[in-house]
């Protein structure tokens, strides 16, 4: 209990002193706006301001000190000259509001920006902490400034299309102390210290696409600019140079890219080159769908370049080999090439992607199924840029061939069969020269029987006549 009540009691000290600290710095003005046509002048004043200032009017400060709170609600005040309006600070400091919790620890930083917005701005002899000065438009003349962000914000010093003339600044602090976009600024004994680049030149681009047949302008494309192969955030402006955290200048070639979705394809090309100055880049393309063309065409059959005048075997593959030539800076993704037989479209086809400028090499096959005299031809659509269906180009490529019919051979397969015949004829030769052999041993071997024949008939008829008295005998 006694641990918990010391806690308890600390806790309400701190929320207390807090309390104090901030009654303390109370605020002099919460916003407050010099109209136009108005002339204020603060003089000698330490001024303690919790929101805006907006000048539509003339506004001096000088002597003076402010001290910009927004600690409370972490947001970011804003000294703004709005178009036409006039601010001068004259040996002023303006910082922020800082509390000290110990002798290393400082916390509650609430930056602040001075912003004009096509105004004039005249700064002499004065000192801006944890503050960034943003120019757009306008005028503007800073003689003997020291500007410090301690690490906290970005830019010191943005200018687009400011008349800019700095002699005498100190900038310190920044992870960019002065970038410069759209002008040249006047610049004269400007100091960096701690900033990770001292300065960028850069200067505006803007784009224009137009068709090279007919010079009139395409909607659409996308603008990327690139950093070697890392794409920047933004393309309308590029870097003449930069000046690093060493003081080093450094020259900057820019890169863009311009691409355009048509949805069954695309277009994209690419510029490089030095800007030195705001830069308007017209690019022509050559979209004239209608100069997409096949160059050539081969057939082969089984393989083997088809010869016209032959005849092909039924059923063997036939392949149709075709060129397009694509002049134009259209990409297709998906160009569909159909195989045509006598003008009829046959399920035969292929898919190829078309790149631009280029030749694309490609082949569609066909089981030859049916007989005589064909004519193949292979068609594509090509379509138009402009999504109008009834702009579309069709292309093709004609061919002829001739399919045997069945019962007819070619002169290939006559050679065969004339080469089997004269080997049947051989065999068959063969044949009888053989079975004349086989006739003649036989009749050898039957002439020699006859020749024998006689003797063993002698013989058997003495057999018999001496037989016979003996039967006689016996009878008597």
């Amino acid at each position: 209990m006694r641990i918990f009540s010391i806690l308890s009691a600390i806790f309400l000290g701190v929320i207390i002193f807090l309390t104090i600290n901030a009654e303390a710095e109370s605020c002099q003005y919460e916003n407050f706006t010099v109209e136009k046509e108005q002339d204020l002048i603060f003089e000698n004043e330490d001024i303690w301001l919790c929101g805006d200032i907006l000048i539509d009017g003339h506004l001096v400060i000088k002597d003076s000190n402010l001290n910009v709170n927004r600690t409370l609600d972490l947001t970011t005040s804003e000294i703004r000259i709005n178009p036409g309006g006039q601010l001068d600070i004259i040996n002023t400091t303006i910082t922020t509001s800082r509390y000290t919790l110990s002798d290393n620890i400082t916390t509650a930083i609430s930056p602040f920006t001075l912003v004009s917005d096509a105004g004039n701005l005249s700064i002499y002899d004065s000192t801006i902490y944890y503050g960034m000065i943003w120019l757009v438009g306008g005028n503007a003349d800073i003689t003997g400034l020291a500007l410090d962000g301690f690490g906290m914000i970005n830019y010191g010093i943005f200018s687009e299309d400011t008349n800019l003339t700095a002699s005498g600044v100190n900038i310190r602090n920044y992870t960019l102390g002065l970038r410069s976009i759209g002008t040249e600024p006047d610049l004269e004994s400007i100091f960096y210290y701690n900033c990770s680049t001292q300065m960028t030149q850069e200067w505006w681009i803007t784009f224009s696409a137009l068709e090279s047949s007919t010079n009139l302008p395409i909607e659409g494309f996308e603008v990327r600019q690139w950093n070697g192969e890392i794409l920047v955030g933004s393309w309308n402006w590029a870097k003449q140079y930069e000046i690093d955290g060493d003081g080093q200048i450094r020259d900057h070639q820019s890169r863009f890219t311009f691409y355009l979705n048509l949805g069954f394809g695309y277009v994209e090309k690419s510029w490089e080159g030095y800007v030195s100055n705001n830069t308007h880049l017209v690019e022509y393309f050559d979209l004239n769908h209608s100069n997409v063309k096949f160059q050539s065409g081969l057939i082969f059959v089984n393989e083997i370049e088809y010869v016209v005048g032959e005849k092909a075997p039924k059923y063997s593959n036939v392949n149709f080999s075709f060129s397009i030539l694509n002049p134009t800076d259209i990409n297709f993704n998906n160009l569909y090439v159909n195989l045509l037989i006598n003008t009829e479209i046959t399920s035969s086809r292929t898919s190829i992607p078309l790149y631009s400028n280029a030749l694309q090499i490609a082949n569609v096959s066909w089981v030859a199924s049916l007989e005589g005299p064909l004519s193949l031809s292979v068609e594509s659509v090509i379509v138009d840029y402009s999504d109008n269906s009834t702009d579309d180009y069709t292309i093709s490529l004609n061919k002829f061939i001739e399919i045997e019919s069945r019962g007819e051979f070619s002169k290939s397969d006559g050679s065969w069969l004339g080469l089997f015949a004269i080997f049947a004829i051989m065999s068959l030769c063969s044949y009888i020269i053989y079975t004349g052999m086989e006739d003649e041993v036989t009749d050898s071997s039957k002439s020699d029987d006859k020749i024998n024949e006689p003797e063993q008939n002698s013989e058997d008829e003495d057999k018999r006549e001496m037989a016979v008295p003996d039967e006689a005998s016996e009878e008597d």
